[in-house]
């Protein structure tokens, strides 16, 4: 008896909540998040991410819900920026319950939480994507959002309040995460540049975050030689995989966690997320083999690259053997923040192929312990 008045008290709170809705649709309401609700905001945010990421989804502040069957079933976490003056609204998470995914929660969820916000008087709004959740990404697309590059930031916000984004956002820390921007005035150029312009960004950040790398290792020329090789081979072997598909493919140097990737590079080589990623994504058996065949290329690539100083003692080999064997780390671990290297495009796509991958990693990697 106790829970079913707890179930119709709840049923009668939520509806007269609803009297106060932004929007609905489809069986959706979209409202403000009220006073008592934010551990429940919270615990399905939690559910929403995997592994680490699920561990960053804090207590909110301020959000948006859906509701549905009488619960929240989704949110929108934002909070407000200052920009010149300007003030931008900026997407924390964005989340649905796994158990509502595929009935239309996101796209309401998205709109109504976009519209809102220029509703409080935003200059501009702003959001952090992983770069594989389409999900997330394709929304925003939508919704006018653009995704730019760090210079198309600064043109943007100018260089100062550039930085107050990088590092006032989980953006100097987000490995894999990409920017996108809306505007109310003024509109934002789609897309990062061509092909050429991103791979020699991702080759240029990555050399320089290297140089870090540098400190403590005497040959240095023939270290950085040795890097850009692997660096400039890993773009290549993606670029052949994709000239077998049907697909359109673009390469993308993804902005996030620069801050992360400089740290890790006092420890070990640590670069910078760079990928070859499609024009159109499908939840189709065919597109996870595209995905999973062009990662499993790159891991082929860096397998073979990691062996080569089973075969030669020079100096030049060697260096290149040992920046392959850490890369080939990261290649295997399906999780973030590993995903972006690829590993968990080839789990999606076959298990057991990423087992096996796995197991002939652990072996050459431990072959080259032993030499």
């Amino acid at each position: 008896m106790d829970n079913a008045v707890s179930d119709a008290a709840r049923s009668a709170d939520f509806k007269q909540r609803d009297e106060q809705s932004l929007y609905k649709e489809k069986g959706i309401t979209i409202r403000r998040m009220e006073a008592g609700e934010a551990a429940e905001v919270r615990r399905i945010g939690r559910r929403a991410f995997d592994g680490l990421e699920s561990l960053w989804v804090g207590k909110p502040k301020q959000a948006v819900v859906a509701v549905k069957d009488d619960k929240i079933v989704g949110a929108i976490l934002y909070k407000f920026l200052q920009s010149r003056g300007r003030k931008v609204g900026y997407f924390d998470y964005a989340f649905v319950d796994p158990d509502y995914h595929g009935q239309g929660v996101g796209g309401v969820l998205y709109k109504a939480g976009a519209d809102y916000l220029w509703e409080q008087g935003c200059d501009a709004l702003t959001a952090l994507v992983k770069d594989d959740n389409v999900g997330s990404w394709r929304l925003l697309l939508k919704n006018g959002f653009a995704r730019v590059s760090i210079p198309e930031i600064i043109r943007q916000f100018g260089f100062t309040e550039m930085l107050r984004q990088y590092f006032g956002t989980p953006f100097c820390m987000g490995i894999g995460m990409e920017y996108y921007i809306a505007r109310r005035d003024l509109e934002c150029p789609s897309g990062k540049g061509g092909n050429i312009k991103q791979m020699a960004a991702y080759w240029l950040v990555n050399l320089l975050l290297f140089c870090i790398v540098l400190l403590r290792i005497q040959n240095i020329g023939i270290a950085l030689a040795a890097y850009s090789v692997v660096l400039a081979g890993e773009i290549l072997a993606g670029c052949c995989t994709t000239m077998f598909t049907k697909r359109e493919w673009h390469f993308r140097l993804n902005n996030g966690g620069g801050l992360i990737c400089a740290l890790v590079n006092f420890i070990a080589v640590y670069p910078m997320v760079g990928n070859w990623y499609p024009d159109r994504y499908e939840n189709t058996e065919s597109f996870r083999k595209d995905m999973g065949i062009h990662a499993l290329a790159g891991w082929i690539f860096v397998l073979v690259l990691s062996s080569i100083s089973l075969f030669s003692q020079h100096i030049f080999a060697r260096y290149i053997g040992q920046i392959s064997s850490i890369l080939l780390i990261y290649r295997i671990l399906a999780f973030y923040p590993f995903e972006s290297f690829g590993g968990v495009r080839v789990y999606r796509w076959k298990r057991w192929m990423y087992l096996l991958m796995s197991v002939l990693s652990a072996a050459v990697l431990v072959v080259n312990r032993m030499q």
